[in-house]
């Protein structure tokens, strides 16, 4: 598979293990309460998975990064030369109503799907088959409102659940806090014509 078609397949894949999730509920009337903040995007690689932490992970390997969606945050994919037919990503999918959703709601999509619940890894945690040779993991955090997508290719496809938990542990607050966020700035005034551009 040449690298372009590869970038393609790993983006096309973590995008569904994003959406292995069940869809946001209908929006309820709140009254005056104002809607919860949520983050429009999500740092860079280089912030959410930090040099260290990427040597401790995936040793020898390098990484590069592509934007998956807008919520969804990077596709940090990895390759390493003394590995050729390995080929791993990472990416993220962050929503505030994943603390309060029920484990069985959130794991149901990938179980259906042949995935196999993967014991003592975050909040929980589903590991899959899409194709032969591949593994892919999606753990949700205990202490964020994001899940973790890892996909691997090649190999030892095992050591999924190990990058997975590696990267649950590099993903805190303080490291998304890096990110931009919607909701009350300081200096927010009356929208402008390109705020009305940006909106969905």
């Amino acid at each position: 598979m040449r690298a372009g078609g590869r970038a393609a397949f790993f983006m096309a894949l973590a995008l569904v293990g994003c959406r292995s999730r069940p869809a946001d509920p209908p929006a309820e009337d709140a009254g005056n309460l104002p809607p919860p903040v949520t983050r429009t995007a999500l740092p860079d690689c280089d912030v959410l998975l930090p040099a260290d932490d990427r040597e401790l992970m995936l040793p020898g390997f390098t990484m590069t990064q592509e934007r998956s969606c807008p919520t969804c945050g990077p596709l940090c994919a990895f390759r390493s030369e003394s590995e050729p037919g390995v080929a791993v990503s990472i990416t993220w999918d962050c929503n505030t109503r994943h603390p309060q959703a029920d484990l069985h709601g959130l794991m149901a999509p990938s179980l259906q799907a042949g995935g196999v619940e993967v014991p003592a890894l975050g909040r929980a945690a589903v590991r899959r088959t899409p194709a032969q040779g591949m593994s892919q993991v999606l753990a949700w955090d205990d202490d964020t409102d994001c899940a973790v997508v890892v996909t691997w290719l090649g190999g030892e496809t095992e050591r999924a659940v190990d990058v997975a938990r590696s990267a649950l542990i590099a993903t805190t607050p303080a490291v998304l806090d890096a990110g931009t966020a919607t909701g009350d700035d300081a200096d927010a005034g009356e929208p402008d014509a390109g705020d009305a551009l940006k909106a969905p």
